[in-house]
């Protein structure tokens, strides 16, 4: 039941609505719970029913996806990720939907929101990747190039992509070039496989030291290294002008540290610090760092409870 309550002063509404909870055999049980409105209330319940009509004036039946934007879940139990997919991808290619939320109060606001909810989605889906190959304790090289070439924010804010150019020389190809946010110059990422250990334990002489694999890798990015560097004064990159490397570093990535304790992290650290331009990290501490990433990106997106 809905009753008007008249006003003789100003021209502000006000709505009582009345419900019964319960009704037995069609009729109505009890006493009725009732609550009122004030004019801002109406006025936004009124807008509601506007654009419910709207929708069941619509001449076909169509297919209306519902998403829940009170940040507890997007999808319920049965609509899937294609149908969500399909949605947005029609709302954000319409550009008359795009002007009336830019033209709107908030739709600038919208349009962020979506925009770094998809990038988050982006990471996790990315992190989960990496989490469940390691997992399977795949050691495939070629899938974890495949993943950092997609995913080259896994390695820091600090770098912006990666280059399409891989080849320095004759016979010198690097896995991975990118260009450095800070200076511009690039550094050298090499990917090793997975389960070949980096450092080793010498009990004799109670130090570590690298495996034969690591010696190996820390060799060949010298090379490139030097390569790179000489490209700063010559015309090894011709075709290619906006590569610009000067000092370059390297990180090589190799191996597991899952399961070390603080002796092997201390061991990798130091050395690491004995090493000059070239770093190795391990595929655990790479998941790591992404997984930072994804945690400083969830923070920057505001509240929604915020005005």
């Amino acid at each position: 039941m809905l009753l008007f309550i008249p006003r003789s002063q100003d021209e502000e509404v006000s709505v009582k609505l009345r419900y019964w909870k319960t009704k037995k055999a069609g009729m109505r049980v009890g006493f009725p719970a009732e609550f009122t409105l004030n004019h801002s209330e109406v006025i936004h319940l009124y807008e509601a029913l506007q654009q419910g009509l709207k929708v069941a004036e619509q001449g076909d039946d169509g297919e209306f996806l519902v998403l829940r934007v009170d940040r507890e879940s997007l999808l319920s139990q049965n609509q899937n990720s294609f149908s969500v997919r399909q949605a947005f991808a029609e709302l954000v290619q319409d550009r008359a939907v795009l002007q009336m939320l830019i033209d709107s109060p908030d739709g600038l606001s919208i349009l962020r929101g979506m925009q770094a909810s998809a990038r988050i989605m982006e990471l996790q889906a990315a992190v989960i990747e990496l989490e469940q190959n390691l997992q399977s304790e795949v050691c495939d090289e070629d899938v974890y190039q495949d993943w950092c070439e997609a995913n080259s924010w896994a390695f820091g804010n600090v770098y912006v992509m990666r280059d399409d150019v891989r080849e320095l020389g004759p016979g010198d190809i690097v896995d991975i070039l990118m260009e450095c946010t800070v200076n511009g110059l690039r550094d050298v990422f090499e990917l090793k496989r997975a389960n070949h250990n980096p450092l080793l334990w010498d009990k004799s002489h109670r130090s570590w030291y690298w495996s034969s694999e690591a010696s190996k890798a820390i060799g060949q990015c010298h090379r490139y290294l030097d390569v790179l560097h000489e490209s700063s004064t010559r015309t090894l990159l011709r075709d290619h002008p906006e590569i610009v490397a000067y000092h370059p570093r390297a990180t090589i990535v190799m191996g597991r540290s899952e399961s070390w304790g603080n002796e092997e992290l201390r061991g990798l650290h130091g050395l690491n610090a004995r090493l000059h331009g070239i770093q190795i990290i391990t595929y655990d501490q790479l998941l790591r760092q992404a997984k930072q990433v994804l945690a400083l990106t969830e923070q920057e997106i505001p509240n929604s409870n915020e005005s």
